[in-house]
């Protein structure tokens, strides 16, 4: 009986360990993602079509603009302070198709950290975390958002499901550790580099 319960606290003990070790690792990762990757947030007005139709409009304006300033990027340091630099003319640009199609908000656009939660495409996910962001808030804010991936550039993709395409990946590829690359491809995260099975009854039942 006492070498049964000497082996059964090792066997927990040990099983604690492994997922300690595996929680550090996952979140040592998800870190270096939130890291590597520069949002683009747009946020409507309200939820009324024709400003949800707005958000759209302002976000392809935008995001023509902003995309040829960080396409010669080669790191994340470098996308961050470009749209820094570019955020008056970003919300020049916005305002001025708002105007244009017939609205007088003010829009707001900052650049900060701001959280997200998980999302899931057909063959990407993106943990959730606290990322920089590149925000565009139309009038009060309240409606509807939409957001995309700015750096590295992907912002092809839209709130609806998608597929990356293979030269998108090789974006990813060039800003991402491999272990991270791993944690967000729905394809390569069925075999993280760590697998651990927590196998106490084996253990106890040789």
């Amino acid at each position: 009986m006492i070498f049964f319960k000497q082996r059964l606290l090792t066997s927990i003990f040990i099983g604690l360990m492994i997922t300690g070790i595996l929680m550090h690792y996952l979140t040592t990762v998800k870190a270096d993602i939130e890291n590597n990757v520069i949002r683009f947030h747009v946020v409507a007005d309200n939820d009324s079509k024709e400003q949800q139709q707005l958000k759209l409009d302002v976000k392809d304006t935008v995001a023509q603009y902003i995309e040829k300033k960080l396409q010669n990027c080669e790191e994340v340091q470098q996308a961050y302070d470009i749209i820094t630099a570019e955020l008056n003319n970003i919300a020049d640009i916005a305002c001025q198709k708002a105007q244009s199609e017939g609205f007088c908000h003010t829009i707001k656009s900052q650049i900060g950290n701001f959280y997200f939660p998980t999302k899931q495409y057909e063959n990407f996910q993106l943990p959730a975390g606290n990322y920089n962001t590149l925000r565009i808030t139309i009038g009060e804010g309240t409606g509807e958002n939409w957001w995309c991936v700015l750096y590295p550039q992907l912002c092809f993709i839209s709130c609806d499901s998608g597929r990356i395409k293979a030269e998108k990946i090789q974006l990813l590829k060039k800003v991402l550790s491999e272990d991270e690359y791993n944690i967000i491809s729905n394809s390569v995260n069925k075999k993280l580099p760590v697998k651990i099975k927590f196998r106490l009854l084996e253990l106890l039942c040789p």
